[in-house]
């Protein structure tokens, strides 16, 4: 982040003026040289890891000073730069996660399994290894397992058996996706892993995309089903929800 980019920020997502959008994009800058004059840390305002520190100078006695001399320009600017921070580390969020996504798949796609019921085994397992991405958990996710989980359902949709759209080019079978039952964004609420066996399940793209985009109307008969499948096998991996703390996670 740096004044060019919170400027264009401002341009994009904003109605100010061009000449607003210069004084609030220079205000920034000129905050960073003067936080010491208020007793606060030097720091360059464009390297903040989060918006907790902009609430600071706000309740801050010497910038409220400065702020009422400048007819409150400061504190429109830095509630402005707030709202900046917020998009851009939530976009940048957003796509490590996409990436986690897209490099999940192509395992799926490229790299069909070979095992039987006899291999999959529920039990407890630890958390999963996690990286932060501007304070927030993104949570790896074994592809393996749901390649296997995706075979053990023989290729089909657990939902409805006979939703069957095409046939893979990779491995000649049905195609299915496979999907974290209890979304991997909620591991943090877990004391095991809820990246195993018994919370995913294989469904077809069309009942997938209903579950990720639609309705939570017209999902909810495919999550009941999917959680009455899988609530005993939940238990045994130390994975204890009801169905309306699942229906929680998919109603926002």
């Amino acid at each position: 982040m740096n004044k060019d980019t919170f400027a264009e920020w401002l341009k994009t997502y904003t109605d100010l003026k061009p000449y607003a959008i210069k004084r609030y994009s220079r205000a920034i800058e000129t905050l960073s040289l003067e936080l010491g004059d208020f007793g606060l840390q030097r720091i360059n305002l464009f390297n903040l890891p989060d918006t907790a520190f902009i609430d600071t100078i706000l309740s801050n006695p010497e910038f409220k000073k400065k702020n009422d001399k400048g007819h409150r320009m400061y504190s429109t600017a830095l509630k402005h730069f707030k709202k900046y921070i917020e998009y851009s580390y939530d976009s940048e969020l957003q796509a490590e996660l996409f990436k986690e996504e897209q490099k999940f798949e192509k395992y799926l796609t490229e790299n069909p399994a070979d095992v039987s019921r006899a291999n999959i085994e529920d039990k407890p397992k630890d958390k999963p290894n996690h990286r932060s991405v501007n304070n927030k958990k993104v949570w790896s996710r074994n592809p393996k397992y749901a390649s296997e989980v995706v075979v053990d359902a023989d290729y089909l949709c657990e939902f409805d058996n006979q939703h069957k759209h095409f046939i893979s080019k990779f491995n000649g079978k049905n195609y299915v996706e496979a999907h974290h039952l209890i979304p991997m964004q909620y591991q943090e609420q877990f004391n095991n892993s809820i990246d195993i066996h018994a919370n995913i399940v294989s469904v077809c793209l069309v009942c997938h995309k209903k579950i990720h985009h639609g309705l939570f109307e017209e999902k909810k008969e495919i999550i009941d089903k999917l959680f009455n499948s899988r609530r005993e096998r939940l238990i045994r991996s130390g994975i204890n929800i009801s169905l309306k703390e699942l229906y929680s996670y998919y109603q926002d």
